[in-house]
């Protein structure tokens, strides 16, 4: 073998190990992005049941830390980072609430249901925009009878 075929040989081994770890990297990212997106909606979903339960207020809000704002037992996911330092830059996973309430609503044979009230939550991963967080969007529409308090339907 002579140098030219060595040098040769090196190059192509080399392209290969390069393109062989922009592979790897690629996968784990995502794989990171996947793992982030189920836990997001995990916590869209346990936000989303604890409103309905009547365990958080169904009042909108924007942007709470996940982990100050419910911290309970019924957590699937407790947000420690921004619970042990008590401050909300410290989240990795915020919350916002959207409440609307939609009047004259009707059912497929036409009778009234009251009104409905559509609750909408996202969540998102704490990072700047420009890192492209995570998002995931839930919105429940939710018939109420007007007749009934808000306290007894929760």
């Amino acid at each position: 073998m002579t140098l030219l075929e060595i040098i040769l040989s090196l190059a192509i081994l080399g392209g290969t190990m390069v393109a062989a770890g922009e592979m790897a990297r690629h996968a784990f990212q995502n794989a990171q992005e996947a793992r982030d997106m189920v836990q997001a909606e995990l916590l869209a979903e346990s936000i989303l049941a604890k409103v309905r339960l009547g365990i958080i207020e169904m009042t909108p809000v924007f942007e709470i830390p996940v982990g100050l704002a419910t911290t309970n037992q019924l957590d699937i996911v407790q947000d420690t980072h921004a619970v042990s330092s008590g401050n909300a830059a410290d989240a990795l996973w915020l919350y916002s609430l959207e409440v609307v309430e939609i009047d004259g609503a009707h059912d497929l044979d036409g009778n009234e249901l009251g009104y409905l009230v559509e609750i909408a939550v996202t969540v998102r991963r704490n990072l700047p925009a420009e890192r492209r967080p995570i998002v995931c969007r839930l919105v429940r529409w939710v018939a109420l009878d007007p007749v009934v308090e808000e306290e007894e339907w929760l």
